[in-house]
């Protein structure tokens, strides 16, 4: 059975990692709220003081728009997660019911997970992943029992912001990487000045380059991690027709040259599909 990434429209992404050599990944981006649950070994995330370890067993809750330095330990030679990306509409859709519920501002751990809140997130991502007839309604009532499950723990993801020129950005560049984008351009999409952006961009201490670069490296990590592209392929689907361009951008986002990094992963991969939400 091949391993993907799998989207579904107003529903949001699926996948399973596996990996049998521990790796370390700097400033990995979590655009989407996302839940991860560690099957087997240690999830450890890392953002400036914080340091989280979540264990086999338990599942973490990630904010969007985060971005975390990575480490997949294996346990007896393996580790294993499944995780699910929301929709951002199931998001904004989503009614609690218990006041009070605190937002998950960077990233939450669920220990002691009871075997109601598997279920559920099982269902979630059969919704997502199955070729069954599962209609959108039924679809996305299971996503957002997840939430509902998340609010008994006391905590809720937060609404996406509307206001975050950055997310808007990234979200036209990662509908297609491979593009020649222009500042200008995204400046007509969303309607102001080329100027206005790149000042709009620069108060939420971030340009126009740095998030293009961001989304292609993004795109061509899980590439290479879970796909027998070759290396060239890969830097033509992240918009670049030099194959050595692409490795010197990849190694100053990750800290790790493409070759290495399909090295390090080309025991686990078995291809993949890859689709992304659009939001």
């Amino acid at each position: 059975m091949k391993r993907s990434i799998i989207s579904r429209e107003g529903v949001g992404l699926s996948a399973t990692v596996i990996q049998r050599r521990e790796l370390y990944l700097s400033r990995v981006v979590t655009d989407l709220p996302t839940l991860v649950f560690v099957k087997k070994g240690i999830k450890s995330l890392r953002q400036n003081d914080l340091e989280l370890d979540i264990k086999s067993g338990e599942a973490v809750a990630i904010a969007g728009a985060q971005a975390f330095d990575v480490i997949n330990r294996p346990d007896h030679g393996e580790f294993e997660a499944e995780w699910i990306a929301f929709h951002p509409n199931v998001i904004r859709n989503y009614r609690p019911n218990i006041p009070g519920l605190n937002d998950i501002e960077t990233a939450f751990i669920f220990t002691n997970i009871i075997s109601g809140f598997s279920d559920a997130f099982r269902l979630a991502r059969e919704s997502i992943t199955t070729d069954k007839l599962i209609s959108d309604q039924v679809a996305i009532h299971r996503a957002t029992e997840i939430l509902i499950w998340l609010g008994e723990y006391g905590r809720k993801f937060k609404i996406p912001s509307t206001e975050n020129i950055s997310q808007k950005v990234r979200s036209f560049l990662s509908a297609d990487p491979a593009k020649d984008w222009s500042a200008i351009e995204i400046a007509d999409r969303l309607e102001m000045s080329e100027a206005t952006l790149r000042r709009r961009l620069s108060s939420e201490h971030s340009s126009f380059s740095e998030i293009l670069i961001d989304v292609r490296m993004s795109f061509a990590l899980s590439l290479l991690q879970a796909t027998d592209r070759s290396i060239g392929e890969i830097a033509r689907e992240v918009g670049y027709d030099s194959a050595s361009r692409f490795a010197v951008r990849f190694r100053d986002r990750f800290g790790y040259s493409p070759t290495m990094l399909r090295r390090e992963a080309s025991r686990d991969r078995n291809g993949t599909i890859l689709d992304r939400v659009r939001t």
